[in-house]
């Protein structure tokens, strides 16, 4: 089968890059949720320097942009079949982020303040007028943005880095594990600012899916694999160049502040996301879907692994909260493959027996009205086609 081929209703190949961001995201998290992350500790020094700037470099702004794009991309999809299907795409869609929103809103509360599913859902409603406009003037808009968010960014970052320079470093956002309270007011405070100020690139990201999605960049027909080759190696060559400036500021000083370099980190979210995903088209079509069964299956089920990941780390934290932000982040890191791991080998058993994630099937069934199929009656799609390169 052709990686980038339908399966039934699925294109493979987003379950797989999905189910790959949705395990960087976690990466990500994972020291904002146990109280290491930069949210409590804005400089590291020693081995967790090393940690933190490898996190800039391969992780850090790198997955939610791949998770943004595929959002962008999965409204088009969303809204195609629902016009194909004679239904009404605009309010099915307006349920479909109003349920997100709902999710984002109790995860940001209840659960941890870092979420970012109530920011999509906000504006994800900016989303609905494009889907008629031609695919030029859905470009311009998405690079237009971009454009603006990215300077404010670099600007920023410059001030702070001559901040860093002085010696005025900012103060950390917690200096305890928030509880509930901080979390509501984190939420109504600096959480909506936050959705507003990210506005700018996120929809920047979106409309860049939307666009591969009018111009049918995942369809078989219109699968080049020479020009992802390009695509890719140009990517990691920026990269590199962005690279070049972090390893100098880091070997300059004895301790690393993450946020005097997050332009470049930034920037090179942009080009290392374009070159996980172009690496991931390649694998595929070099080896076929088979032997990225868990990667899909993970990806098919996102918003409950996202959810998941979440819901473990703050149970694991019951027994070493006292603990809290003295755990270093390369413990961290092995917490993030361990429990990726597991999520990989659960996924793979749940599609033996189900259709959809619980989450999933939650949301899918608030967007309809109904209640769709859960137990799986027929070998899911991995096990339905033969494997085959593209």
């Amino acid at each position: 089968m052709n990686a980038l081929q339908p399966a039934g209703e699925r294109i493979v190949a987003l379950d797989v890059i999905r189910g790959f961001a949705v395990m960087g995201i976690f990466f990500v998290n994972v020291p904002e949720m146990i109280g290491s992350g930069g949210s409590f500790i804005p400089v590291h020094s020693g081995f967790d320097a090393v940690i933190r700037l490898l996190y800039d470099m391969l992780f850090q702004t790198k997955f939610y942009t791949i998770f943004s794009f595929l959002f962008g991309l999965g409204f088009y999809l969303f809204m195609q079949s629902a016009e194909q299907k004679g239904l009404r795409p605009k309010r099915l869609f307006t349920r479909r982020l109003l349920l997100l929103l709902l999710f984002g809103i109790a995860h940001a509360v209840l659960l941890w303040f870092g979420d970012v599913l109530y920011t999509y859902a906000i504006i994800g409603f900016l989303l609905m007028p494009f889907y008629k406009r031609t695919p030029k003037t859905v470009l311009i808009w998405a690079l237009s943005l971009l454009a603006l968010f990215t300077v404010l960014i670099v600007l920023v970052s410059v001030s702070v880095y001559q901040s860093s320079l002085s010696g005025e470093i900012s103060k950390p956002l917690f200096t305890q594990l928030p509880d509930m309270g901080d979390r509501l007011r984190y939420l109504l405070g600096a959480g909506i600012a936050n959705a507003l100020l990210l506005s700018f690139e996120v929809l920047g990201l979106f409309l860049l899916g939307v666009y591969a999605g009018k111009k049918g960049w995942f369809d078989r027909d219109r699968w080049n694999p020479a020009a992802v080759r390009r695509v890719q190696w140009i990517a990691l060559a920026v990269s590199a160049a962005l690279f070049i400036p972090m390893l100098r500021y880091f070997g300059a000083y004895d301790a690393y502040y993450p946020e005097a370099m997050y332009h470049f980190t930034y920037l090179s979210g942009k080009t290392m996301a374009v070159f996980y995903v172009c690496t991931l088209l390649r694998l595929l079509h070099r080896y076929g879907e088979s032997r990225f069964q868990g990667l899909a299956s993970v990806g098919r089920m996102a918003l409950t692994h996202y959810l998941t990941q979440t819901i473990v780390t703050m149970i694991v934290l019951q027994f070493v909260r006292s603990y809290a932000g003295q755990i270093p982040l390369w413990a961290g890191t092995m917490y993030c493959i361990v429990i990726y791991a597991a999520q990989i080998a659960v996924s793979k058993v749940w599609f033996r027996h189900y259709r959809m994630g619980p989450a999933e099937w939650l949301w899918r069934a608030g967007t309809y009205g109904r209640k769709p199929a859960f137990r799986r009656v027929a070998p899911p799609y991995a096990e339905q086609q033969p494997s085959a390169k593209l």
